[in-house]
């Protein structure tokens, strides 16, 4: 138990750090993309001549910033739920840290069974803009469902580690204290 304890404290600490990777990398595409549509604003009105490449750059930023962005949500529990978590017992954290890693696998394995045609397709494509591989803008899914289905995973920790389940019930807390009254 001690083994499996020490395991997933390990990946729950790469998982956090993988967090803190996506995070910074979502708000440097979402930085890009206004630098990016402030410029095509500023070219297209004051000079009349705006480059031909923004939009579809500022699109791509766009899609890669919203999946590591979601991977951030899943991770910091702030995606979307029905439910308001309460970190009040040991038995409804498991249940829910198990009900999301069967969630998120059962909905991503399947996108990420099929995201491999789907980029392996894109591949011989090049956008009209940027003159690059389409597959790095499809790339995005299933990046996006691999770090998820990470989080998942490392969320499980709290089936075995008393730290892991302290830095969710911590997670859980700051939520739920957010929250407006």
């Amino acid at each position: 138990m001690k083994l499996l304890a020490r395991i997933f404290e390990a990946l729950y600490a790469l998982t956090r750090a993988v967090n803190t990777c996506a995070g910074v990398f979502a708000v440097a595409c979402f930085g890009g993309m206004l630098v990016v549509v402030l410029l095509q604003v500023v070219a297209r009105y004051v000079f009349a001549a705006p480059p031909f490449w923004t939009e579809e750059l500022a699109r791509w930023l766009m899609v890669w910033g919203g999946m590591m962005g979601a991977t951030v949500a899943f991770h910091t529990h702030t995606d979307p739920s029905l439910v308001t978590p309460r970190p009040d017992s040991q038995a409804r954290t498991a249940i829910r840290a198990v009900a999301r890693a069967v969630a998120a696998w059962g909905f991503f394995l399947p996108v990420l069974l099929y995201s491999y045609p789907f980029v392996m397709r894109q591949m011989g494509r090049t956008s009209e803009g940027l003159g690059i591989s389409t597959a790095f803008m499809s790339m995005a899914l299933p990046v996006a469902c691999v770090i998820i289905c990470l989080h998942a995973v490392s969320g499980l920790g709290v089936l075995f580690s008393a730290r892991v389940r302290a830095r969710e019930a911590a997670i859980l807390t700051d939520i739920i204290t957010a929250e407006p009254a």
